[in-house]
């Protein structure tokens, strides 16, 4: 995809994929996003949803956007971080599922270096 214009339907989509996710794990909006990128927020909805290609002004502010965000392991926003902990305060049977697997993570996680 590097260096090419996004031309299919397929790369438009998994741009699009791309930058939702991308979108979802800063815990931007889509206005928070658009102006990120110098656009509009129905411009971005509509990158998001396929129906448009990008100028390529955009398209390279997209590109730049998505390099930028560090490989591998997804880190949550502090957005995300902030509406789980809500979610473990309204409900205790919730947090009990959260404690349950994050016990779990870690077992796996240190069973592995022994």
């Amino acid at each position: 995809m590097r260096g090419r214009k996004i031309g299919s339907g397929g790369e438009r989509a998994a741009i699009a994929a791309a930058l939702e996710r991308a979108r979802r794990e800063d815990g931007l909006s889509q206005e928070a996003l658009a102006r990120t990128l110098g656009s509009s927020q129905a411009n971005i909805s509509k990158l998001l949803r396929g129906q448009q290609r990008p100028r390529p002004e955009l398209e390279a502010s997209i590109r730049s956007y998505l390099a930028a965000r560090p490989a591998g392991v997804a880190h949550p926003s502090e957005a995300w971080t902030r509406r789980l902990l809500a979610a473990c305060e309204r409900s205790p049977a919730f947090r009990d599922v959260i404690d349950a697997a994050l016990l779990l993570v870690n077992e796996n996680e240190y069973s592995d270096r022994a």
